[in-house]
């Protein structure tokens, strides 16, 4: 039983007329009537009573009738969604984020994208900037909000946070007093930094500053996955530790935040997505980010 017959079926019922109902199909009359015939035959059963004067609807017509209808509206509505699919105005954006980026400026980023591309629904995923990096490649995600990465030829990347970070410390810390301090000053403090796999640009901008300052920073094994937990250890006193700025902004209890003198480490939030990622719908989403025009080119 194919949606063509079911058609013809239900213009004949509707105007218990052949040639009108062929008219308002664009069709001649013999397709159909050979489209209502095959019908029949399929179904074995005479749905209408033709004469040379009239059209009238069968008991078995008036059974398929209901069916018939709610059959091609389903057909067409599927169709309507396949098509606002195809054109971006419908499906599903996923989004990764670092937990830090919350209190940057990108939360405004958030809000552009989930209010600015109706009816695409935004599956955002908290994960590390490697995580991300792995599931651009796996095609697990469309776009990712991360630590500046190194440099992928398949990948595409625009920096849209570049801030200084302060130092971060326990409330109770000998220099938590003071108004700005200096890395070399921290010589004797356990670090508590993210586990380096997780964001590598991130902890080596960490490294390569406490060098530049003449220490070499000793990590304890602690576990932490975000910076939100680093937060949690500087704040029972486990170390101390480097801190992207509007984080600190956002204030953490039992912590007290401080501007580095001299060179500090800075931290770079991206949002990055595929070159070859053709989805439409991350198309709008580019395009409500003000970043359409720079999606064909790595950086």
């Amino acid at each position: 039983m194919n949606l063509r017959s079911l058609r013809c079926f239900l213009a004949v019922a509707e105007e218990l007329h052949f040639g009108r109902a062929a008219k308002r199909l664009a069709l001649s009359q013999p397709p159909l009537t050979q489209h209502i015939k095959n019908l029949e035959l399929e179904i074995g059963a005479l749905l209408f009573h033709r004469t040379k004067r009239s059209v009238r609807i069968t008991d078995a017509g008036t059974a398929l009738l209901d069916e018939a209808r709610r059959l091609i509206a389903q057909a067409d509505g599927l169709r309507h969604v396949v098509q606002r699919a195809h054109e971006g105005r419908s499906g599903y954006l996923r989004a990764g984020f670092i937990t830090s980026s919350v209190f940057t400026e990108i939360r405004k980023l958030y809000t552009r994208i989930s209010r600015g591309v109706p009816g695409v629904t935004v599956l955002w995923q908290e994960m590390s900037s490697s995580e991300q990096i792995e599931a651009l490649h796996e095609d697990k995600l469309d776009i990712a909000f991360l630590h500046m990465p190194t440099p992928h030829p398949d990948l595409v990347t625009r920096t849209i946070v570049r801030e200084p970070m302060l130092m971060a410390m326990s409330d109770v810390h000998r220099l938590a007093g003071r108004r700005q301090v200096r890395l070399s000053e921290f010589a004797a403090d356990d670090f508590v930094l993210p586990l380096r796999h997780m964001s590598p640009i991130f902890y080596d901008s960490i490294i390569v500053a406490c060098r530049a300052a003449g220490i070499s920073p000793t990590i304890p094994p602690h576990q932490p996955r975000n910076l939100l937990t680093i937060l949690s250890l500087v704040s029972v006193g486990a170390g101390v530790s480097v801190i992207p700025r509007t984080l600190a902004a956002a204030g953490f209890p039992g912590v007290a935040f401080k501007p580095l003198r001299g060179e500090a480490p800075i931290n770079e939030v991206s949002v990055v997505w595929r070159a070859d990622n053709l989805s439409p719908v991350l198309a709008r989403a580019l395009q409500a980010l003000g970043l359409a025009q720079g999606r064909g080119a790595a950086a």
